[in-house]
């Protein structure tokens, strides 16, 4: 009041709620749409606003970045050549094109630590922004600039967040082509500003770390989008808009719709051409399975080229392929580990030291030695100019060494002219003889180089850029695999198949081939399969295949004739079990054996009932399910049937007892009550059912003793003992060949399956001598394809792998690895509660409480779901669902489990696994 001091000002503001954008982890695509969204409502509200205040000269105005250059002393010989190239790009490419901009009032300042999100269920959503004070009048295509700036730090593809907000703003606010191609000087200018404040800061306000905390990773993003080459941000951008990405296509297309006429590549003479699939899901490829040399690959181009009867395979563009997916071309970016392998060019398969000639005529840009393993080799590229308004060029790789002399930059070529040979391995590059032709809209500012595969997250980018050379050669003949994307499959998949058949992960995979501990999708990501214990060892193992090739070639028939692979693969099957189980009846699956199994001794007692663990799995058949409570009273069961009795799981983490040195007998104690009182109620089990480590149980390992005061308990009330071990068996423990061996007893009765063929429908039931002769009753078993010729050569081969390969060993080598390494992670996670298994059949018991040990059943789907995303394939299994459970192929080795742990550690830091959030 008047008289009463002097005046002040008051800034009053409005409290909004939320969490800062810069905190939350992670930052992932959705969120980058988000923040891109965002952007693209601000200008769209503000677009008609005006105000005075707006019309202000402004030092965070990209616009203005030109301004900075007077601190350009204060930055390292490094920084100055860095902020140079962005600055004269800017005063080159973007200043005079400035006036020609839309302009509007901007907010100006969309950074992470301006951006509310509010989380429900977990799931972070942006949802309001502070901090208006750096409103002005500039170019409107500033606040999406400004948002990517920030957007895009810290991301290992700047470029790909950045495109995700670009799109994101475009939906809401469409930019204008001339726009997007200054986006990328642009997004460079406002970083030039953050490092030019920072280094005068320094100078005037050195105690106020505030002022720098962008500085570091602006230089860092500069240093990573100065690898990025201005075109190719400039038609990434165009590819997110929806556009066309490369400008120039039209005028290319314009031209090849012209008619123009073309030299053959490999000249005149007649060759007989066929088409070559080497697509990721190609059966031309057969059991080509590594690609870590060269050798394999060879083999597999000469064997498709005399299986054909060709002397040139011809195929390759815009093929996924799995050549390119081994550790020397993994890349880590933004979802993990990828690789390219969407193939840009015609490819020519034939022998070295083939004449190449030029397609049409023109002019030699550059020639090199590519010369690092599996690159091109000697490359030539050739510059074309059939028009005024068209200028594209030609690439031709795995040359002869004898181009690098045959030509000079600047040479004129002729169409038909010869210019070059075919070269051999190693000079090639290191691969099997053949041309790569390449079409080359935009270089990208490279020479004597350029990619010949992209990632397939960027096939638009690059397909717009790289046109097919086979509309030059339509009489050659294109063998184009024919591809369903997953959305099409899932809609078959919803029409023709049983309504109760699932699928893994909220995004659906379609897998093509495995190899090894992988699996590849179609398009092309190598995946790390621990999940599938099925491909026992490793995805179509080569050994295995071909023994399933040989056997099938020579004779399949049913078992009423006597044939040598049966009885070879008995013998040697049972040669892995204590003597006392030494007749095997042979089947097609794992739930077939355990069906089996109940049969035998339900024949042998006379009795009806079995008795089996709660939240047992044993198979999907009817006698199968009646016994697996995992089914019978989950979802869609019917309860428990009359005929079953259930004990409880053995679960030291979770169960009553929970002493790892009592808790065997106490748990076997429980049996033998019950026992006693289907005894004294005269209805006693046929037989004892148990997995030897509880899978849909949740990974549980027995504790000690168990099994064996539980055998001797069912024996002496008169019934049989009945191990399942088609999760577990065929050495996965690594101790033991068979997990109920961990427990010192012989079972009754075995079954297997699963692993048992390495994806083979095989399965098998081993008993004693005493239960073969109780089942044999007068009534014959037959069983049309349990233990045909093929089955038993699959069988035979996989023993052979696990003996000769170590795996065994391998599984209890790595295993306890692994385990100890989960151990570490556990003690700084609290969300895990247990770490627990045997080999390589583990699970990680998550919680959300460890006092309580509340089940943390949406963070393990979260983990799981996310895992993929990182190229992992991982599942959830337990009775509460919250158990993640490890159980790969054996082939399994450290450097795999690293890349595990390494992602696992990452993902469990996240906020909807961190207990804070």
């Amino acid at each position: 009041m008047e008289g009463e001091g002097p005046l002040r000002q008051l800034r009053i503001q409005t409290w909004v709620d939320g969490h800062l954008l810069d905190h939350v982890n992670p930052l992932d695509a959705r969120l980058l749409r988000q923040w891109g969204r965002l952007g693209g409502q601000l200008s769209k509200a503000l677009q008609n606003f005006q105000h005075p205040a707006a019309q202000r000269a402004y030092v965070w105005d990209p616009s203005r970045t030109l301004a900075g250059r007077e601190y350009l002393s204060l930055f390292t010989d490094e920084q100055r050549d860095l902020a140079t190239y962005f600055w004269d790009g800017f005063a080159q490419r973007t200043l005079p094109i400035l006036p020609n901009l839309r302009r509007s009032v901007n907010y100006n300042d969309a950074h992470a630590e301006n951006i509310l999100v509010t989380y429900e269920n977990k799931i972070p959503n942006i949802t309001g922004l502070i901090d208006f004070g750096d409103v002005l009048y500039t170019q409107t295509v500033n606040e999406i600039a400004i948002a990517c700036a920030y957007g895009a730090m810290h991301q290992p593809e700047p470029l790909r967040a950045a495109a995700e907000m670009v799109g994101a703003y475009h939906e809401v606010f469409p930019l204008e082509e001339r726009e997007v191609a200054q986006l990328y000087w642009l997004i460079a200018a406002r970083l030039l500003i953050t490092t030019a404040q920072a280094a005068k800061n320094r100078q005037t306000k050195p105690e106020n770390n505030y002022l720098f905390v962008s500085e570091q990773p602006a230089w860092e993003l500069l240093a990573n989008w100065r690898s990025i080459a201005p075109a190719f941000a400039e038609q990434t951008f165009r590819a997110a808009c929806g556009w066309a990405a490369c400008p120039q296509r039209v005028n290319y297309d314009n031209w090849l719709a012209t008619g123009p006429a073309f030299a053959p590549l490999l000249g005149p003479q007649e060759r007989a051409y066929t088409p070559m699939d080497l697509s990721v899901g190609s059966l031309d490829l057969g059991s080509t399975v590594s690609f870590e040399t060269i050798q394999p690959f060879t083999a597999t181009i000469d064997r498709l080229l005399t299986e054909k009867q060709a002397d040139v395979g011809v195929g390759g563009y815009l093929e996924t392929r799995p050549v390119y997916t081994t550790d020397a071309y993994q890349f880590i970016g933004n979802e993990g580990v990828q690789w390219r392998t969407v193939h840009l060019g015609l490819d020519l398969w034939t022998a070295a030291g083939q004449p190449v000639r030029a397609p049409l005529a023109g002019t030699v840009h550059s020639l090199q030695n590519n010369a690092a393993e599996r690159d091109y080799g000697p490359t030539l590229l050739l510059r074309h100019q059939p028009t005024d308004d068209l200028t594209f060029y030609t690439l031709y790789g795995h040359l002869g060494t004898a181009v690098l002399d045959q030509w000079r930059v600047g040479d004129q070529v002729a169409a038909g002219q010869a210019i070059a040979t075919i070269g051999p391995a190693p000079e090639n590059g290191n691969w099997p003889p053949h041309l790569h032709f390449q079409i080359i809209l935009d270089l990208y500012d490279q020479t004597g180089d350029f990619p010949g595969v992209a990632f397939p997250h960027e096939q638009a980018v690059w397909q717009s850029n790289c046109p097919d050379p086979g509309a030059w050669y339509p009489h050659l003949p294109h063998q184009h695999s024919e591809q369903l994307d997953a959305e099409t499959l899932l809609a078959k998949r919803k029409k023709y198949l049983g309504r109760s058949l699932s699928l893994s992960y909220q995004e659906p995979l379609h897998i093509q081939r495995g190899a090894g501990c992988y699996l590849y999708a179609s398009d092309g990501r190598r995946y790390l399969d621990t999940a599938n214990n099925v491909a026992h060892v490793g995805h179509e193992h080569p050994q295995v295949v071909r023994a399933g090739q040989r056997q099938m070639a020579v004779l399949n028939t049913n078992t009423r004739y006597l044939n040598a692979q049966m009885m070879q693969y008995a013998e040697e099957l049972l040669a892995t079990f204590p003597p006392e189980l030494c007749v095997v009846h042979f089947v097609n699956s794992g739930s077939e054996a355990n069906e089996l199994a109940l049969r035998m001794a339900r024949t042998c007692t006379g009795r009806p009932s079995i008795l089996a663990v709660e939240a047992g799995y044993h198979g999907n058949t009817n006698e199968t399910i009646n016994v697996s409570s995992y089914k019978f009273s989950g979802k869609g069961g019917q309860g428990q049937p009359v005929g079953t009795q259930l004990v409880p799981i053995p679960d030291v983490y979770r169960g009553a007892f929970r002493d790892a040195t009592t808790a065997g007998a106490q748990y076997a104690a429980e049996v033998g009550q019950l026992l006693q009182k289907l005894a004294d109620q005269e209805v006693l089990p046929a037989a004892f059912l148990h997995e030897s480590i509880l899978s849909c149980g949740g990974q549980i390992v027995l504790p000690a003793g168990y099994l064996e005061m539980v055998y001797q308990q069912v024996r002496q009330h008169g019934g049989l003992c009945i191990a399942d071990e088609v999760q577990v068996g065929f050495g996965r423990v690594g101790s033991h060949f068979w997990a109920f061996e961990t427990q010192q007893v012989v079972p009754d009765i075995v079954t297997l399956g699963k692993p048992i063929g390495n994806g083979h429908p095989l399965g098998a039931v081993v008993c004693t001598e005493a239960v073969a002769e109780g089942f044999a009753n007068g009534m014959e078993y037959f069983n049309t394809f349990g233990g045909n010729p093929v089955s038993c050569a699959i069988g035979r081969a996989v023993l052979r792998v696990i003996e000769q390969e170590n795996l065994q060993e391998n599984a209890l080598r790595v295993g306890q690895y692994l385990q100890r390494a989960l151990g570490q992670l556990q003690a700084e996670c609290p969300i895990i509660g247990d770490v627990r298994g045997l080999g390589l059949f583990l699970g990680i018991e998550l919680v959300s409480d460890r006092q309580t040990r509340a089940p943390a059943a949406a963070e393990a789907r979260y983990l799981v779901n996310r895992m993929r995303q990182f190229g992992i394939l991982m599942s959830t299994d337990g009775p509460l669902q919250n158990v993640i459970k490890i159980k790969p192929p054996i082939c399994f080795s450290e450097t795999q489990a690293d890349f595990l742990l390494d992602n696992l550690r990452r993902v469990l830091w996240e906020d909807f696994i961190r207990p804070s959030v």
